[in-house]
């Protein structure tokens, strides 16, 4: 039992890292500042730190809400999650896989009669709404101190390297919080089951090697299909989601990343009267709507027919 969640929990991590790595720098490879394979060796080093360093207070909160689930149990609630993420990577998508693990847990629970601690989900489903708000604020506040600080600068070498290292910095701190929250929802429940230590290195990696292998798509559409971003905007946006998100680790919150970044490309795209996909973005949210849901069916399917 406790190799098939380890199992699961590696295909979660792949998933993570086909889907979420996009929204940690797919507008840095989008924008044209960095290539995508150097932007998976950045996916590789900085996820790596922030699950081991970030993510004491998300694994806390996901973990509670496991309760008093089996180990076997936790692997269901896992594969069915990765199962809705890396259909949402076929279609080219960006989806919450925090969502994903929220809604198993919540449908295994339900299928085995355990108690659901809805204040706690009530929580995180607040912070699901508000995440993409705030990092548009974020991203919008950012790019106003941004701009004017970058017009000082008039070497115009000074200046793309300025842009090129600030888009790498945003994007790398962005790729920490990623560890520090999407992945440490797998670690989370790891660590439930009894599987702790060199596993969360493990995880990064697997995470990492999900990037490299099927991640493309997505990042792109992050990148350069919500909305045209240029190095200011890649930063503005990329830097503001990250604060957004660090704030919801603060807090011990599982929000998703994805969410903030999609939020920040299209609430800056809005202020600065540039196009914005709607048609794209209309389809992305049904997908927040969706993944949670979907992941909580099949949950309680599998838990019911095989726990």
């Amino acid at each position: 039992m406790a190799m098939m969640a380890v199992i699961t929990a590696l295909f979660m991590a792949w998933a993570i890292g086909a889907n979420d790595s996009a929204k940690a720098v797919g507008t840095a490879v989008g924008s044209g500042v960095i290539g995508f394979k150097r932007g998976v060796l950045l996916i590789g080093v900085f996820t790596t730190l922030g699950v081991l360093l970030g993510g004491a207070g998300v694994s806390g909160t996901v973990a509670r809400l496991a309760g008093n689930m089996t180990t076997a149990q936790v692997g269901l609630v896992l594969f069915s999650a990765a199962s809705a993420v890396t259909l949402a990577s076929l279609w080219g998508r960006p989806i919450s896989t925090t969502q994903s693990v929220i809604g198993g847990l919540v449908g295994a629970a339900l299928a085995l009669g355990l108690p659901v601690d809805w204040w706690t989900v009530g929580k995180i489903v607040s912070a699901w709404v508000l995440s993409p708000l705030v990092s548009a604020l974020f991203a919008i506040a950012v790019y106003r101190i941004y701009k004017p600080v970058l017009r000082r600068i008039k070497c115009l070498r000074n200046l793309e390297l300025t842009q090129k290292w600030l888009v790498f910095t945003a994007s790398a701190f962005s790729a920490f919080n990623l560890g520090a929250n999407e992945l440490s929802n797998v670690a989370g429940l790891m660590e439930g089951a009894g599987i702790d230590g060199p596993f969360k290195l493990i995880l990064a990696l697997t995470l990492a090697f999900g990037a490299l292998t099927f991640s493309y798509e997505v990042m792109m559409t992050v990148g350069r299909d919500i909305s045209p971003l240029g190095p200011t905007s890649a930063f503005s946006s990329q830097f503001g989601a990250s604060l957004a998100v660090s704030a919801a680790n603060l807090i011990g919150l599982p929000v998703s990343s994805g969410q903030a970044i999609v939020g920040s490309i299209s609430g800056l795209g809005l202020y600065k009267g540039e196009h914005v996909n709607l048609r794209l973005l209309a389809g992305i949210v049904k997908g927040w709507v969706i993944a949670p849901l979907f992941a909580g069916a099949i949950s309680y399917f599998l838990v019911t027919a095989l726990a």
